[in-house]
């Protein structure tokens, strides 16, 4: 079904739409934080006005249920409404301490990189558009945005309401096409700072062009999350939360639940609550009535169904898995529960991508924690126990970005908490304080107070000088 057309941006359209990109930013960027968050907050009331045109268009972009669209739209709207109250605050003039230099006066202050190229993912087209979005405008910047070849169309829906809501249109603009596009994004010089969401091959790719050009970069790559269930966790809490991150959006989630770390005395009441929940769940291609819709297109699903059937083998146990399903010709893939043990000699390092949990039975807190972490990613993780104490002690111990405890993803929505990811998951953070400051250059600014006509240790330095500087040195540090 044809939901829309686009043209792909030729360069030299490409070309000069940077061109007025960086023009613009010479206005942009003399608002005052303040008056830029003002314009920013209609476009929130526009997002909201919005909100039922641009729910429907994700879930024809994507396939996904109208549920999953409208936590995309509201995670938005929280997110417009945390950064345009603190950005003000987060972005003003900050005194730091002049050390030994009391009569001189210290402080730092932002100001933008110039022209942010954003590239943005297809699996949640319109947060993991708006909220670097929101940051680089805020900031001071322009914004180019480039969004998936596959959800186009949500693109310009977002820059349409940004408009609309105040913001001028050469200030945040969009492009259209496929990877060379974005790489066009990427080598240009007129671009200051680039945010890329999407596969750790790509992300690779555009830290090594930025590298060679000195240019930033936020990279959020993806993950492999584990969750972690110890033998006096909440097992409804667990099971919900399992079903919740593992298969919402059939799993195309960056965040999702890949791998589930339970303790073997609670591993088998555990699993069959699970296959008991993801049962009651309903598939289909009827956004308003589905729990879980298809995968966004036939090569997602093939390379979800490649690794299921490389999957069978000795020590595996597929506790859901509808063949039938799997081999049609829709996209959709149904919820599969996979059970390995010692024996297996599967790879649990890549990212799935789909709707696919793998269990594991551990024996102890210690093995949880080095399974969790035996890993290249680094993006998400969660832990449940009843036991706050316990809990926090195992999530401190845990290589990742974010941890939720006895809760799942909900740490994306927390517009103030920073997200990304160590290792392959990515290098920035975007969110939070952090994230309006990855899209900043900070400035140091060290000013005279006195108005001596020299500092002492300018030249010419009078001997007595010297000494009492060694003296002083000596009663300082010593």
């Amino acid at each position: 079904m044809e939901v829309g057309k686009v043209y792909k941006t030729s360069p030299s359209i490409l070309d000069n739409i940077l061109k007025e990109s960086v023009s613009a930013q010479k206005k942009w960027r003399r608002l005052r934080v303040k008056e830029r968050a003002l314009i920013l907050k209609e476009v929130r009331k526009q997002l909201v006005k919005k909100s039922d045109e641009l729910i429907s268009l994700i879930s024809e972009e994507t396939g996904k249920p109208f549920w999953d669209s409208f936590i995309e739209v509201m995670t938005a709207a929280e997110h417009l409404k945390y950064m345009c109250s603190h950005a003000p605050l987060v972005l003003s003039q900050e005194k730091r301490s002049p050390g030994i230099f009391i009569h001189k006066k210290t402080y730092i202050r932002y100001f933008p990189h110039g022209t942010a190229g954003i590239i943005s993912p297809w699996n949640y087209p319109l947060i993991l558009t708006a909220s670097p979005v929101v940051e680089a405008l805020l900031s001071g910047n322009t914004v180019v945005l480039k969004p998936s070849e596959l959800t186009p169309l949500t693109g310009n829906k977002i820059r349409q309401i940004f408009i609309e809501g105040g913001v001028p249109k050469d200030v945040f603009q969009v492009v259209h096409g496929f990877g060379d596009t974005g790489a066009a994004l990427v080598d240009s010089p007129m671009t200051d700072i680039i945010c890329f969401t999407g596969s750790v091959k790509v992300g690779r790719i555009i830290a090594e062009s930025c590298g060679k050009l000195l240019k930033p970069s936020i990279l959020e790559l993806g993950g492999c999350d584990p969750m972690i269930v110890l033998e006096d966790a909440d097992l409804a809490r667990s099971v919900s939360a399992a079903v919740w991150g593992g298969f919402s959006n059939c799993g195309q989630t960056c965040i999702s639940v890949e791998k589930i770390y339970v303790m073997d005395s609670i591993a088998d009441l555990f699993i069959e609550r699970l296959k008991k929940q993801v049962l009651s769940l309903t598939q289909s291609d009827n956004p308003e009535r589905a729990d879980i819709g298809g995968m966004i297109n036939q090569n997602q699903k093939q390379a979800v169904k490649s690794f299921l059937n490389e999957t069978r083998g000795e020590g595996i146990t597929f506790h859901l898995d509808d063949k039938k399903i799997i081999e049609d010709s829709s996209c959709f893939l149904p919820p599969t529960i996979i059970e390995i043990d010692s024996s297996s000699s599967l790879s649990t390092q890549s990212e799935i991508f789909g709707p696919v949990i793998i269990i594991t039975r551990v024996q102890s807190e210690k093995e949880a924690i080095d399974k969790a972490n035996d890993t290249e990613f680094g993006l998400s993780a969660s832990v449940f126990s009843k036991n706050r104490r316990k809990a926090r002690r195992v999530a401190g111990q845990i290589r990742a970005g974010s941890v939720c405890i006895n809760d799942i993803n909900s740490n994306y929505i927390c517009a103030s908490l920073p997200f990304g990811g160590v290792g392959v998951s990515g290098i920035g953070r975007v969110h939070g304080p952090e994230g309006l400051k990855a899209f900043s250059q900070v400035q140091a600014v060290c000013e005279d107070r006195l108005g001596l006509k020299k500092e002492l240790w300018w030249f010419p330095i009078a001997d007595v000088t010297k000494k009492w500087f060694k003296r002083f040195f000596k009663f300082w540090y010593g």
